[in-house]
């Protein structure tokens, strides 16, 4: 568990802004090499798909952000039913949007689905580069 383990301290807040910040830099470059990609394989759609996708899944997180300021207590609880009527109705209506364009326009929809997943992974790989930074970093002062 972060914060209760060997190391003693928090993860800080600065170091999840960072995270966000990288996270966001590397959707644009993707976003722009998926154009690239789709024009050169003559897939005009799944560049804009991908896109479509990367925005998708940048708005969810920074409505997850606000959803977790906004229902957590001073005591730093979080009201679990409505943070999680919030996150369903986010993950819901990007889910409905991925099926709805890759049934009408499937080039675009798998665009879409390939944007929102890549925006997971990217936020995950800079997530956990972060984390093993900050763990290296606290393990040389307790030494």
């Amino acid at each position: 568990m972060l914060g209760s383990g060997m190391l003693g301290t928090a993860f800080p807040v600065s170091e999840v802004d960072a995270v966000i910040r990288r996270t966001l830099r590397a959707a644009l470059a993707l976003g722009i090499l998926a154009v690239g990609a789709g024009v050169a394989l003559g897939q005009v759609l799944v560049g804009p798909g991908v896109i479509i996708g990367l925005g998708l899944s940048i708005f969810n997180n920074r409505m997850f952000q606000l959803s977790a300021a906004r229902f957590t207590t001073e005591e730093g609880k979080v009201v679990r039913k409505p943070f999680a009527s919030s996150v369903a109705v986010r993950l819901g209506v990007c889910t409905a949007v991925a099926l709805i364009l890759t049934w009408l326009v499937p080039p675009l929809g798998w665009g879409v689905i390939g944007g929102l997943a890549a925006y997971q992974m990217l936020l995950l790989i800079n997530s956990l580069g972060a984390l093993v930074a900050w763990q290296r970093r606290e393990a040389g002062r307790d030494a």
